[in-house]
């Protein structure tokens, strides 16, 4: 077999980044020397000017090869803006712009793309986008003010629900053929000001002469009208979409354009299954398939096209902040209230067997609500973190100051006495004990200790099956519910559930998004625990200025989650696992923020 590193580091998210842009980071939020560019704290890193990001090849020539990936499932609609319908991943990416193109190099950071100018007045509480003068839609009719407007107010009203959000209480001025300026809410601060840029930054814009007279919220098929790269040409509903490369594209000689995607047609195929997409790229009838079991990864690929080196397996380092992944207690219904109980049932999962015999070794437990970060408290609390948690006494138990936090341990042999007996301890404790049934019930009431986790699929069993073994050895009556999409939901939203899958992936720059999840009475926060100290360290997240300050903030808001044992931690993927054809090259830089698809290039035209 092959195996190919596509960028030789392993790394979290963060831990590639230079010393340069690092400083840049490190400094006070600043004004705005710049309008080609901007950054939520600090300041851009490369300058005014600057030719093409660190992470492409500016001479990858522009291939005659097609891509061919493969997917699981199916599609029904070209339109990804609203909720309705799967959509083709490669509309939202390929067809579409936006204002600003983020960087691949820093967190936060954008770079002018169909907006040439990015403007924010702080005090007045208004933003400025002028567009290029180059800018051309596929039919060849500029990109204007007009269109922006428009395209701001449609996905302001019936977008997804994050352009909703970045459009809420915002009044658009069209100042010229090329400019509008978006004045925002009064009251705005300048913080929430500099947030609302980088969401409006990110906004795509879409013409108002294809659109109107268009039903925006129906499913369709109508191959859309961009701005990007790629256009579409084909398409076979629910199984095939073709993309071909816009040769005069007007982004292609800018710096946030050059040396990208100069692949001459993508083509995206589904196929029942990823069985059926793995024998699709081993007998090139497709290039490219994300391989999503590990286990398949370690032992299903013994094929000629692999052992030929026809077919490439390369891993990649996930960049993104992977947070928290496993089974959150709901704290509303007894016995998840008491958090000897939540330590006890967390204790006896054997995560070190199941990965050794059950997963080949290839996840990572989950060890924080930060994971793959540095903001992740992976290690023992500073002098300074000490004295910020001792403001919190409630928060933290005496070990915390000492240590980090960690997952329970385990011996690894799927039958660790000690720590069944540290379970039926801290159960002891909290009133539950073992009869002469050998059934564990609470000491006044005899009433069993049993729950269920609400899924909404099948892929934790194997994980389960080993965690309910061990409680099941104490006299605990574990279950697995797994529900469609309709009733998960509606179970979710009321709250009714013992404990709940739950998969949040942590933002870059953390802020206000964590009130949701963790604050007192936030309409995220699933697990129901509400606590002022908590609280309060929230706000000092959402304070926080410069990233010396943000991952000081967010590793002590991380050691208060940690200890109160909210969640059964399970495990991530700490790589994209991909199989590949052998047609395609790429820079041997890696990007800190990114997989660097778009900057690969054809071997042979």
């Amino acid at each position: 077999m092959t195996l190919n590193r596509m960028y030789p580091r392993k790394r979290g998210l963060g831990k590639a980044l230079s010393a340069v842009l690092l400083a840049s980071l490190a400094t006070a939020p600043a004004t705005l020397a710049r309008s080609d560019a901007f950054s939520l704290h600090g300041t851009p890193a490369l300058p005014e000017g600057f030719s093409h990001f660190p992470h492409v090849n500016p001479d990858a020539p522009l291939g005659s090869c097609s891509l061919r990936s493969v997917l699981q499932g199916s599609f029904d609609t070209l339109n990804p803006f609203t909720l309705r319908g799967r959509f083709v991943m490669g509309v939202w990416s390929w067809v579409y712009e936006t204002l600003m193109v983020d960087s691949p190099e820093e967190p936060l950071v954008a770079y002018g793309h169909l907006a040439e100018k990015a403007e924010l007045d702080e005090a007045a509480g208004v933003i400025r986008f002028t567009l290029r003068e180059q800018a051309r839609w596929h039919d060849g009719r500029p990109v204007t003010a007009e269109d922006l407007v428009f395209s701001a107010t449609l996905l302001g009203s019936k977008g997804r629900p994050h352009f909703r959000a970045a459009m809420a209480g915002v009044r658009l001025e069209q100042l010229d053929g090329r400019s509008v300026a978006f004045h925002l809410p009064a009251g705005t601060t300048p913080t929430q000001a500099r947030d609302r840029m980088t969401r409006l930054g990110s906004f795509f814009v879409l013409p108002k002469h294809y659109w109107e007279g268009r039903d925006f919220t129906a499913l369709t098929m109508d191959p859309p009208l961009g701005s990007g790269p790629y256009r579409v040409t084909a398409v076979e509903p629910g199984r095939r979409v073709v993309f071909d490369r816009v040769e005069d594209w007007w982004a292609r000689d800018l710096p946030t354009g050059r040396g990208r995607w100069t692949i001459a047609r993508m083509e995206v195929q589904y196929l029942r299954d990823r069985v059926a997409a793995l024998e699709a790229v081993l007998a090139d009838r497709a290039d490219m398939m994300r391989e999503m079991d590990p286990r398949r990864w370690a032992t299903g690929y013994d094929a000629e096209a692999v052992r030929s080196g026809a077919v490439r397996k390369v891993e990649q380092p996930h960049w993104y902040v992977t947070g928290m992944n496993g089974f959150a207690f709901n704290l509303r219904r007894a016995p998840f209230d008491d958090v000897r109980v939540r330590q006890a049932l967390a204790g006896l999962l054997d995560f070190d067997w199941a990965n050794k015999a059950l997963f080949h070794g290839a996840f990572r437990r989950t060890s924080s609500y930060f994971s793959n970060s540095p903001m992740a408290a992976v290690e023992a609390p500073d002098a300074a973190e000490r004295a910020a948690m001792a403001e919190f006494p409630e928060l933290f138990p005496p070990e915390a100051y000492d240590a980090a936090w960690t997952p329970p341990p385990t011996d690894g042999s799927g039958r660790d006495r000690a720590a069944l007996e540290r379970a039926i301890a801290l159960l002891e404790q909290a009133g539950w004990v073992l009869d002469d049934r050998g059934r564990m019930v609470n000491r006044a009431t005899g009433q069993p200790l049993r729950f269920s986790v609400l899924a909404q699929s099948t892929a934790q069993q194997a994980l389960l099956t080993v965690w309910f073994r061990g409680l099941r050895r104490i006299g605990i009556e574990p279950s697995l519910e797994v529900l469609d999409a309709a009733a998960f939901t509606d179970r979710q939203r009321k709250r009714e559930f013992d404990l709940i899958y739950r998969f949040i992936i942590g933002s870059s720059w953390p802020g206000e998004e964590q009130r949701s999840y963790w604050g007192s009475g936030g309409p995220n926060n699933l697990s129901g625990f509400a606590s002022p100290g908590v609280d309060t360290l929230l706000d000092r997240l959402v304070r926080a200025e410069g990233v010396d300050e943000m991952q000081r903030s967010a590793r002590l808001l991380d050691r208060a989650l940690q200890w109160q044992w909210l969640t059964v931690p399970s495990y991530y993927e700490p790589n994209r696992l991909t199989a590949l054809r052998d047609r395609y090259a790429w820079p041997a830089r890696a990007p800190a923020y990114a997989y660097g698809d778009d900057a690969w290039w054809c071997k042979e035209n």
